[in-house]
């Protein structure tokens, strides 16, 4: 059975600043390892770490459960430069917060749950429901590094402070592949970009945000 961990802050085990370089090296370790945190965790822990130097964004696949609200959830793998074949995978969900995992209706409004889970295995990733994969992006040329995606993260959470159980997933997933195949000519394998029209104002701020912090390479 994997290890998993929850790696809430304040950790003992995991400080904050160094969560994911642990992480990464725990992985190389013991291929079973698997942890989450949230996502400002994660942000916060790329940021001067090995994975901000050295890590690049090299596919994004979005995945779609097939039962109840169809949950979204964006997987990527992320390899460790120079070329030497490791990698790592990253989960990257939005949903209610647990204390709101049962809304009176898809309506509701709430603070979100963002959270990233840290794997050696993308199998590992997927369990559970039956899933369907709805696109699938490459980085042949221009490739986002894990510091470009800390932005886009750090930029979304910023602009979406609310959840909905209805379609926030969704805009969720579409914002992070929407933004990271157009900056970086991300190549379409299969599927679509999907939900295009959810929350367009927030989206077109998260895009000029993000352009700002990645410009003048864009």
């Amino acid at each position: 059975m994997p290890h998993i961990a929850r790696l809430d802050p304040p950790s003992h085990f995991f400080h904050v600043h160094h969560g994911v370089t642990l992480a990464i090296d725990l992985l190389a370790s013991d291929p079973h390892f698997m942890c989450t945190i949230s996502i400002r965790q994660l942000c916060t822990s790329i940021q001067n770490s090995r994975l901000e130097r050295t890590g690049r964004v090299i596919s994004l696949i979005r995945f779609e459960q097939q039962r109840g609200f169809r949950h979204q959830f964006i997987v990527l793998k992320i390899g460790m430069m120079p070329d030497d074949g490791e990698a790592i995978w990253l989960r990257l969900d939005r949903g209610p917060k647990p204390e709101n995992s049962t809304p009176r209706s898809s309506v509701s409004r709430f603070t979100p749950c963002d959270s990233a889970t840290i794997s050696s295995s993308e199998a590992q990733l997927l369990r559970g429901p039956r899933l369907e994969m709805k696109a699938e992006v490459v980085f042949p040329v221009d490739v986002p590094t894990a510091g470009d995606l800390r932005e886009l993260l750090h930029i979304l959470s910023q602009e979406s402070p609310e959840y909905r159980l209805w379609g926030n997933c969704k805009w969720f997933c579409s914002v992070v592949q929407e933004n990271l195949t157009h900056f970086y000519s991300g190549e379409l394998r299969s599927g679509t970009l999907s939900h295009r029209d959810l929350g367009k104002k927030s989206r077109r701020r998260i895009a000029d945000r993000f352009l700002s912090v990645i410009a003048p390479g864009h």
